[in-house]
C-alpha cells in the first residue's frame, strides 16, 4: 500500500478561506442606542456584500419582556437610515429585505472607497440595492452572556423576529445569504451617527471680518457654511482655473468661497453642535477624536506655476503652508468649556476633497479629469505627527496619495482634557466645539467631524506603516520586508510586516493508526485580528484542485504569545493530499 504524499501550498492573501476566534466589538463601543430600560441587547445586521465593514450594530434597551420584533422596531425608529420589509409567511413573520443608507444632510457628498488604500470605516459605504430587497435569505443568530462580540460563536435560531424572545445581554444577529443559504455572521462594527456639526450654537464674527468673497461680493459671515462635511469641490478663481469649472479641493487649492467657509475675526467666536456625543473612542486612529477643517494652503516650490487643476504629478510643494491659527475649545453642555493648548486649527493638515485615484477618475467632474475619484472620508484621522515640512519636494499627487482616502483636518484628542466621563461607557465625550481667532489674522472654518473608529486591520496598518511612506507598501498583497509573506497574511497570522524573517505558516504531519491515514495541519491565527478570516483547505489533486473543508476536524488551543494555535486533522484514504492556508478580509 503506497504511503500518503502530502504537500503544502503557500499562504496566499485573498485565498478562499473558519474565522479566527478573536474578540471584536464591545458594549461600550456601540454608538447608537434605542429605547429605555435596564435590559440591553445589540441588533446586528450582516449583509455579506463584500463591503467593509459588512456588518453593523445598534444597541437596544428595554424593561420586562421583548422580542426580536420589538428590537427591530426600536432600532429602525432610532436610525432612519436603516429600513426593511417584514413579510408574513406560513411559518411566521420573517425579514425579506434590509437596507442601510449613511446619515447625510442635503448637499453632502458621501465618501467612497474607490481604491484599497482608501481605508474603510462604518461611514464608508451604504448597504443598498435590489439584492437586499428581494433575493436571498436572512437567517437569525444569537450570542448570549458576553459584552464583547466573538465572531464564530453565535448560535443559529429558527424562530422569526416576533417569536424570538430577547435575553438581556445578548447579540441578536440578522445575517444575509444568497441562494437560500444561511450564512454565519462575521466581524461587526458599530453604526455611526451623522459625523458632522448639525447646528450653529453661537456666532460672533468679531471686528475684523471685512473682506468679502471677491467673486460674489458676499461676506464670510454665513456660519451655516461650517455645518455638514468639508468642501469637496470648489470653483475656479478667475485665474489659472476657469470660474465655471469645478475644482477639487487639494492642499494647494483650498475652499475659498463665502458659501464654503465662515470667518472669525478679533473678539469673535463660532460655536458648533453635534446631534450626539462625540466619544474619546479607544479605537480611533492615532488617538484623534475630533477633526477641525479650515482652508489653510500648502505653498508651491518657488519655480512652480500656480495651480491650474491639471496633472497633480507635475506640481511640487514646499515645506511651508499659509495658515490663520484658531483656538479650539469643547464642551458637553455648551456652558462649561475645556480648551486645547495645541494644536491650532486652520493650520495643518490641509483639506483634500477627493481621493487621488487615476484608475477610477470621475470623468465628468471637469474637462480632462484623469486623477480625482470619489469623495474623501472626513471621519478618517490623518497622522497628527506629520508636519508641513515632511512634504517638501513632493508632488501634489504624492501628497494626496498619502491621505489614504482621508480628508485631512487638524486632529484633537479628547483624552488630553479633564472631561467628565460618561458613567455607562466610561468614555469622555463632548457635544459642542467653539473656535476663536488665535493670532493676527482671521481663520476660516469649513467643518468639524467626529472621527470614525478604525477597523482592526486598519489600526494594524497604521501601527506598522508610517503615514509618510508610500501607501503601496501597505497594500494587502505587498511584501514590504521581502520575506515572501504578504501583509494581509502577516496580519492574520499574528506576524510583523517588517521583520524580514521567513517562517513556515503551515506545518503538516502524517501518521497511520489502525489502518487509517491521518494528516494534521498546524497553523496559528492572530488573537487581535477579528476582521481576518484564516482557514486551511485541502485537495486530493493539485493539477485540478477542488479545495475542500469537509472531513477536516478543527481543534484550537488556548491563545499564547498573541496567536491561537490551531490544528486541522484529516482522516482519508486518498493517496495524496495538498493543503493550503489562506487569509482574507472577513466576508
Amino acid at each position: 500500500r503506497p504511503r500518503m504524499t502530502v504537500r503544502t501550498a503557500a499562504a496566499l492573501a485573498g485565498a478562499a478561506l473558519t474565522a479566527c476566534q478573536a474578540f471584536g466589538l464591545a458594549w461600550n463601543e456601540i454608538e447608537i442606542w434605542a429605547g429605555t430600560g435596564t435590559n440591553r441587547a445589540v441588533f446586528v445586521a450582516d449583509w455579506h456584500d463584500g463591503r467593509r465593514p459588512h456588518a453593523l450594530a445598534w444597541g437596544y434597551r428595554w424593561n420586562g419582556e421583548a422580542t426580536g420584533l420589538d428590537l427591530w422596531r426600536a432600532v429602525t425608529n432610532a436610525d432612519p437610515g436603516l429600513s426593511g420589509r417584514l413579510t408574513n409567511t406560513l411559518d411566521g413573520l420573517f425579514l425579506t429585505g434590509l437596507e442601510y443608507r449613511r446619515p447625510r444632510r442635503p448637499g453632502d457628498v458621501l465618501p467612497g472607497t474607490g481604491r484599497h488604500d482608501a481605508r474603510p470605516t462604518a461611514y464608508a459605504a451604504d448597504h443598498t440595492g435590489a439584492v437586499y430587497r428581494a433575493a436571498g435569505r436572512w437567517s437569525y443568530w444569537t450570542l448570549d452572556g458576553t459584552n464583547r462580540y466573538a465572531e464564530g460563536t453565535a448560535g443559529r435560531r429558527t424562530a422569526g423576529p416576533a417569536d424570538r424572545v430577547l435575553s438581556a445581554g445578548s447579540w441578536d444577529i440578522w445575517s444575509y445569504g444568497t441562494n437560500g443559504t444561511a450564512v454565519p455572521p462575521g466581524f461587526v462594527a458599530a453604526a455611526v451617527h451623522y459625523p458632522f456639526a448639525v447646528a450653529v450654537a453661537g456666532y460672533d464674527p468679531g471686528t475684523t471680518v471685512t473682506d468679502p468673497d471677491w467673486i460674489s461680493g458676499h461676506p464670510f459671515t454665513n456660519a451655516a457654511a461650517a455645518l455638514g462635511r468639508p468642501t469637496v469641490d470648489t470653483t475656479g478663481d478667475r485665474g489659472a482655473v476657469p470660474l465655471g469649472e469645478p475644482a477639487p479641493v487639494v492642499p494647494v487649492y483650498p475652499a475659498f468661497r463665502a458659501f464654503e467657509v465662515v470667518s472669525i475675526g478679533a473678539g469673535g467666536h463660532l460655536t458648533l453642535g453635534f446631534d450626539h456625543a462625540v466619544l474619546d473612542h479607544p479605537d480611533n486612529p492615532y488617538g484623534v477624536d475630533l477633526l477641525v477643517f479650515g482652508n489653510s494652503q500648502q505653498t508651491l516650490l518657488q519655480d512652480q506655476a500656480s495651480w491650474s487643476n491639471g496633472d497633480p504629478s507635475n506640481t511640487l510643494v514646499s515645506g511651508e503652508c499659509k495658515s490663520e491659527p484658531a483656538a479650539v475649545s469643547v464642551s458637553q453642555d455648551g456652558g462649561t468649556w475645556y480648551a486645547f493648548a495645541a494644536p491650532e486649527a486652520d493650520t495643518f493638515m490641509h483639506t483634500l476633497g477627493r481621493v487621488y485615484d487615476p484608475g477610477r477618475a470621475v470623468t465628468n467632474l471637469f474637462t480632462n479629469n484623469a486623477w480625482w475619484g470619489c469623495a474623501t472620508d472626513p471621519t478618517l484621522a490623518p497622522d497628527p505627527g506629520v508636519t508641513a515640512s515632511n512634504w517638501t519636494g513632493l508632488s501634489v499627487a504624492a501628497v494626496s496619495a498619502r491621505y489614504r482616502g482621508a480628508a485631512g483636518g487638524t486632529g484633537y484628542d479628547l483624552g488630553a482634557l479633564d472631561l467628565p466621563a460618561d458613567p455607562e461607557t466610561g468614555l469622555k465625550w463632548i457635544r459642542y466645539v467653539r473656535i476663536e481667532r488665535a493670532a493676527g489674522s482671521n481663520p476660516e472654518i469649513d467643518a468639524v467631524a467626529d472621527v470614525s473608529p478604525a477597523l482592526p486591520y486598519e489600526r494594524w496598518r497604521a501601527k506598522h506603516f508610517p503615514w509618510m511612506t508610500d501607501p503601496a507598501r501597505e497594500a494587502d498583497a505587498a511584501d514590504w520586508d521581502g520575506d515572501g509573506t504578504a501583509n494581509l497574511v502577516e496580519y492574520g497570522l499574528g506576524r510583523l510586516p517588517a521583520n524580514a524573517a521567513w517562517a513556515p505558516a503551515l506545518r503538516v504531519e502524517t501518521a497511520e493508526s489502525a489502518g487509517a491515514r491521518r494528516v494534521r495541519a498546524r497553523y496559528a491565527a492572530a488573537t487581535n485580528a477579528p476582521d481576518a478570516d484564516v482557514r486551511v483547505r485541502w485537495a486530493a489533486d493539485l493539477a485540478a484542485p477542488v479545495w475542500r473543508r469537509d472531513a477536516l476536524r478543527l481543534e484550537t488551543e488556548d491563545p499564547a504569545a498573541g496567536v491561537i494555535p490551531t490544528s486541522a486533522e484529516l482522516t482519508t484514504n486518498v493517496p495524496s493530499a495538498f493543503f493550503k492556508l489562506g487569509v482574507r478580509h472577513d466576508r
